[in-house]
């Protein structure tokens, strides 16, 4: 799906500000009836961000969010294909435009979009109206807990019963855009690349709505081909860059691919690079990297997950700043807007879908196609960024070593390899080897341990031969190459101890420290992230003072003790 623009051929108009909303209390399913009798007061929120920190009386709010706006049509948009896209909205989105029904998506953190020409009103003012659903649901991705029948709390018994430590926001969070195009547009453009000496090799494949018949010019680099089309909606080319700037670490070199024709016009950005797995070694552009960064989340005060290009400013220099190289996506994608700026800022990406605590009732091949979709947007959406140098398929699921589960991650890994045969693709595995046999699905192995915390609590060096075995045993039985995607440990920030002890700033910057020089002399492990980049909003439990205090930061981007020896460590090694 290619991100809208403005040019000479397309209009773009913004949505975003404040947006009526009314919190269907009463469940009641028509569009006709929006006013005070959907059981709320109908206030103002803002867009984008998440609704529940907005207003105290929705923090533990998960149902389904009524949003309207009034927005206005020019009345040159008449005869164009009109476009409304969402940048993502949690769950479940129903779109009415001035009342009738005009399209829904089923999803969460993905963008989607429909051409409502249809339904407007040309010069006028238009109601858009979106029924947001985040009823925490037991057979969504992620799923809810099944606590009423199976029994089940949700993560370390919290409320609300989901089975992620992280807060299940609800809302449209992230952009909103109008824009036109041309009735016959450019709809795809997909772009990869390959060296060889000192020649890029860069092929393009572009996809139109509709057949036609015409010339398409297409330029980068000072280059330009001019194709001619007979009756078709595709076209693809090659060309040859000697010399080209690669894209690398610290270094985001982009180029633009401009593809002109009678009716459209697209620009899109990319980079010459190039990924490879080779034994225990991964290369980008040849040369073996070692991964540092971390996990991070779409979290802050008030916005909940709603997207802020300011954050994102400061989140980006406080990566420079430390000398991370790398962050996943964990636990869904994120908003594109970030991975512009990873494009541009030289971060490498584990790009990771939104399936977090996957598990036996869930393997199922009704759910499956449901997953094999969400892949399916998730490489449409970022195929085209060269920050992206992984797919992560999933975070922690359980009970994989079953058939139903072995038969899940096969079709899921099978499906991304149908798309993409660029990238290594892998999963985020919690449990010991013999546990996770769909590893073996995996390019390379993530792999999460918090010895220390939650193995061997509380028991610094005494934890270390516990991380060590569960390293070597993943290692000596896949023999494929480890990063180590989660460990750490809280601290409150501020909390200090000699000796260090749990929750003080000493204890998780000891943690880190010493774990990372265990695996620094493991020739088979080729990163670590540590968790987590930032405090981060949860729900409550008693194993939680009201965030996740992993964070190597706190929530408002203050450093802890661990943020300090990182930046000494990462920007001293090579």
């Amino acid at each position: 799906m290619l991100y809208p623009i403005e040019n000479k051929y397309r209009a773009l108009k913004n949505l975003d500000g404040f947006w009526n909303f009314c919190a269907d209390t009463e469940n009641i399913g028509e569009q006709n009836k929006w006013n005070n009798s959907l059981g709320g007061e109908i206030r103002q929120l803002g867009v984008p961000a998440s609704w529940n920190e907005q207003i105290n009386e929705l923090y533990n709010f998960h149902g389904k969010g009524w949003y309207e706006k009034q927005v206005f049509v020019p009345s040159d948009w008449c005869g164009k294909a009109v476009f409304l896209r969402f940048g993502s909205v949690a769950g479940k989105a129903t779109v009415f435009v001035n009342g009738s029904l005009a399209f829904s998506h089923i999803g969460t953190a993905l963008p989607f979009e429909s051409d409502i020409s249809s339904f407007l009103i040309f010069g006028e003012k238009n109601r858009i109206t979106v029924i947001a659903d985040s009823t925490l649901d037991p057979w969504s991705l992620p799923p809810a807990s099944l606590q009423n029948n199976e029994g089940r709390a949700g993560f370390n018994s919290s409320y609300p019963a989901v089975p992620y430590d992280f807060f299940p926001y609800g809302g449209i969070q992230r952009s909103v855009w109008l824009y036109t195009t041309s009735k016959n547009r450019i709809e795809d453009v997909i772009i990869q690349t390959d060296i060889e000496k000192n020649t890029a090799t860069v092929h393009y494949k572009i996809h139109f709505t509709q057949n036609f018949s015409g010339k398409i010019l297409v330029k980068t680099d000072g280059k330009t081909k001019e194709i001619e089309v007979l009756n078709k909606n595709t076209a693809e080319g090659v060309f040859e860059i000697e010399n080209p700037r690669l894209w690398e670490i610290g270094k985001g070199e982009l180029y633009d691919l401009v593809i002109t024709t009678d009716f459209d016009e697209y620009t899109q950005s990319y980079g010459i690079r190039t990924v490879k797995i080779e034994g225990d070694k991964f290369l980008l552009n040849g040369k073996p990297v070692f991964f540092k960064g971390f996990g991070k989340h779409e979290d802050f005060y008030i916005i909940g997950k709603g997207f802020n290009h300011a954050l994102w400013t400061k989140d980006f220099y406080l990566l420079n700043w430390i000398g991370a190289n790398s962050f996943r996506t964990s636990h869904y994608p994120y908003d594109e807007n970030i991975m512009d700026l990873a494009d541009r800022n030289g971060i490498m990406i584990i790009d990771e879908t939104p399936f977090v605590s996957l598990g036996q009732r869930i393997y199922t091949d009704e759910i499956l196609n449901k997953a094999t979709s969400v892949i399916e947007e998730l490489y449409n959406r970022d195929k085209n960024h060269p920050c992206v140098v992984m797919w992560s398929l999933a975070n922690e699921p359980h009970e994989t070593d079953t058939k139903e589960g072995d038969a899940f991650f096969k079709g899921m890994f099978d499906k991304i390899r149908s798309l993409d045969t660029t990238r290594p693709a892998t999963y985020v595995a919690s449990l010991e080897a013999e546990q996770s046999p769909t590893v073996k699905y995996c390019d390379m192995i993530c792999y999460n341990k918090y010895a220390g915390w939650y193995v061997k609590t509380g028991m610094g060096e005494q934890s270390d031969d516990i991380f060590i075995e569960s390293l070597e045993k993943y290692y000596n039985t896949y023999k494929k190459p480890i990063l180590l995607a989660e460990f750490g440990a809280d601290a409150i920030a501020g909390m200090h101890s000699d000796p260090a002890v749990m929750f003080t700033e000493e204890y998780q910057r000891d943690t880190v420290l010493r774990q990372y020089g265990i695996i620094k002399k493991m020739p088979f492990v080729i990163g670590a992230h540590v968790w987590a980049f930032a405090n981060f909003k949860t729900a409550q439990t008693i194993a939680r003072v009201v965030d996740n205090h992993k964070g190597v930061f706190t929530r408002d981007r203050q450093p802890k003790l661990l943020a300090h020896a990182l930046k000494e460590l990462w920007n001293s090694e090579e």
